[in-house]
């Protein structure tokens, strides 16, 4: 090997007889090595560049981290849901919005994705109710109801007694239960997942949804992140036992959505839950 100098005072190496073949090895060992550690060392989850990274985890690439949504389209039940939202990379709803009854209070319905009275007069009753003075349809032996009408209810459920009850006689999803600020799964969680996977098994069910939902208490911020997480906890041991055909979204209504509205543990014990809706497939 020899060294030339140069007029800027560099200095250039000239490799000659078996200096230059094993400069050239190693060389060529160098570049090897560059190309194994760039196609070797991307980004590893939560954190990604693309797509690519979070795919297998059901999320998408946002600001350079793996988040449930990016925009709205991603989230479960957007292109039929007004109220569905992405901020800040969480599928959630807009605050106040509704989609439909039964996402309002008990006494209240559903007008242009607002929440409102039921009724401003008898005439807006049906089943022989009466309006009440808070604008809610009454009867003797259903007041407070959930429903007047079958059309009051989603699909696959009817209206028995002002309650939206399974119209099918068939299996029935349950709710997945959580502790006070909880989203880690009890045993008892976990069965009811079971019980769930059984179920959407016998419906030859192939994708669903997880409704991450919260007690009254605590900020709507912090209710809907909550949601998401007992909701993300609910999916990923559903993944463990249901079949590899079955897709699994998840969203979080916060505590937009309860199942009762008295201020007790009994009542707020039913409103953390994870509930799972069968999402019908595309025709």
């Amino acid at each position: 090997m020899e060294l030339t100098q140069h007029s800027r005072g560099t200095r250039n190496v000239t490799c000659t007889g078996r200096g230059a073949k094993a400069a050239t090895i190693g060389l060529a060992a160098m570049v090897v090595l560059a190309s194994a550690v760039v196609t070797g060392c991307g980004p590893k989850y939560p954190n990604c560049g693309t797509d690519s990274t979070c795919q297998s985890h059901g999320e998408y690439c946002l600001n350079n981290k793996c988040a449930q949504c990016r925009e709205t389209a991603h989230c479960a039940n957007a292109d039929s849901d007004a109220c569905v939202t992405c901020e800040g990379g969480a599928c959630g709803r807009k605050p106040g919005c509704c989609a439909n009854n039964l996402d309002c209070a008990s006494g209240k319905k559903c007008n242009e994705n607002k929440c409102i009275a039921e009724c401003q007069g008898d005439a807006d009753c049906t089943g022989g109710k009466t309006c009440s003075a808070d604008g809610a349809c009454v009867s003797p032996d259903a007041a407070g109801s959930g429903c007047s009408t079958d059309g009051d209810c989603g699909a696959g459920l009817r209206c028995a007694g002002g309650t939206c009850v399974n119209a099918s006689g068939e299996c029935e999803l349950i709710d997945v239960n959580f502790g006070y600020d909880e989203h880690t799964l009890s045993a008892d969680a976990q069965s009811s997942i079971e019980a769930n996977a059984s179920c959407l098994k016998e419906k030859g069910a192939t994708s669903v949804v997880v409704e991450g939902h919260c007690d009254e208490r605590g900020t709507d911020a912090y209710n809907l992140e909550l949601g998401n997480r007992r909701a993300r906890s609910v999916r990923k041991y559903l993944k463990q036992i249901a079949s590899k055909r079955m897709k699994i979204k998840t969203i979080s209504y916060g505590k937009t959505r309860p199942t009762c509205e008295s201020a007790s543990e009994s009542c707020w014990s039913r409103n953390r839950r994870g509930e799972f809706k069968i999402k019908a497939a595309k025709k």
